[in-house]
């Protein structure tokens, strides 16, 4: 797959110096545990113009080929993969750094592996317990059919509840 597209960069009426230093396409891993470690598993970078003063507003375009994306972009509690592009503009004093996220997506169909569920559980010698459900998910506008199957019961049951977990 190529990644192609272009940048515009707006330079206002200063006498200050801008040199383009280029598009860098990073794929990254920020574990949140350890804080100041991101890992970079993939950085292509890209000179687009030479060394020199950008004086007006300018439209650079790019390409990189054949990027290779094998994994989903992904937010969870512990980890963050993150696709970007960075263009970095070197000036006297500070660079300025603008940043574009990249969402990543694999359209892949997964094999529907919605079976029965079928589960025991109990407390020894005195309630043994059977259920069994004919789907392992369902959506919220679903009815859940399913049966109790009570295997050992030796203690008096007052009440039962059943919960349903996300």
């Amino acid at each position: 797959m190529d990644l192609v597209s272009s940048c515009k960069i707006y330079i206002a009426n200063m006498p200050d110096q801008h040199d383009l230093d280029g598009f860098d396409n990073k794929d990254t891993l920020q574990i949140y545990y350890d804080r100041g470690n991101i890992h970079d598993f993939i950085c292509q970078s890209k000179d687009l113009a030479r060394p020199g003063d950008l004086l007006q507003t300018s439209k650079f375009s790019f390409c990189f080929q054949q990027v290779n994306k094998p994994f989903e972009s992904y937010v969870g509690t512990n980890v963050k993969l993150r696709y970007f592009l960075r263009v970095t503009i070197f000036r006297r004093l500070t660079d300025i750094v603008r940043e574009m996220d990249l969402v990543v997506h694999t359209l892949a169909s997964y094999p529907d592996a919605d079976s029965n569920i079928k589960m025991e559980v109990g407390i020894e010698d005195c309630l043994h317990i059977e259920f069994e459900y004919n789907r392992s998910r369902y959506h919220l506008k679903d009815v859940i059919v399913g049966k109790i199957y009570f295997l050992l019961v030796r203690i008096k049951i007052k009440y039962m509840e059943i919960a349903i977990l996300k």
